[in-house]
């Protein structure tokens, strides 16, 4: 049991190793120009499209943004992405309607975390006032002969008007802003047609 122990830690600490993603990065998807390099191989064009979406609002299978995003979260969001789709051919049309589909969809998603990023940006700015008028009506209330029990409540709002201020900037905020990147890096990613079709079929 010992020795399995040791065998789970040694491996926890070798493939926590920044060195050692760095690496894994650096082999499987960067290039000389420091662009990552991502194929998707698509056998027939059918399992690319969602079934269930239909005419101006047909969509790509989640399964493809998935895909996307299972191979770009180990990469950092300053690295520019490439995606190629391979193994199968696709006609002019067909290759405008992917990219806007894969870009609409990121747009979209971008548009959703930014409201999301603002309702918590706005929660900060509230927490933070009312815990400056708590401050403010603390110190009101030492100018009175009898003031403890409202200087307890004040006391009181003002830590924890302070407490949920800092939680949503150190945890909730930041990680928005980092998925808010990831997204938007996904958005800009370049898209490359590898087998393509010319005629416009």
């Amino acid at each position: 049991m010992k020795e399995f122990r040791k065998k789970v830690k040694d491996k926890i600490k070798m493939y926590s190793n920044k060195t050692y993603l760095d690496g894994y990065i650096k082999n499987e998807f960067l290039t000389e120009d420091g662009t990552a390099e991502i194929y998707i191989n698509i056998e027939y064009k059918d399992e690319l499209f969602d079934i269930w979406t239909y005419g101006k609002q047909i969509d790509l299978e989640e399964s493809v943004y998935k895909f996307l995003e299972n191979k770009t979260e180990m990469l950092g969001n300053s690295i520019p992405i490439r995606l190629h789709f391979i193994g199968c051919s696709f006609n002019s049309s067909e290759q405008e309607a992917i990219k806007h589909m894969l870009k609409e969809h990121y747009a979209i998603e971008l548009y959703k975390i930014q409201k999301k990023y603002e309702k918590y940006r706005n929660k900060i700015i509230y927490f933070i006032l009312f815990g400056i008028i708590s401050l403010i009506l603390y110190a009101i209330t030492c100018h009175f002969a009898n003031p403890v029990f409202f200087q307890t409540v004040f006391t009181f709002l003002f830590t924890f008007s302070l407490w949920e201020a800092m939680d949503a900037i150190i945890y909730a905020f930041s990680e928005i802003r980092y998925e808010r990147e990831a997204i938007t890096q996904n958005l800009l990613t370049d898209i490359v047609f590898d087998n393509q079709d010319t005629d416009n079929k």
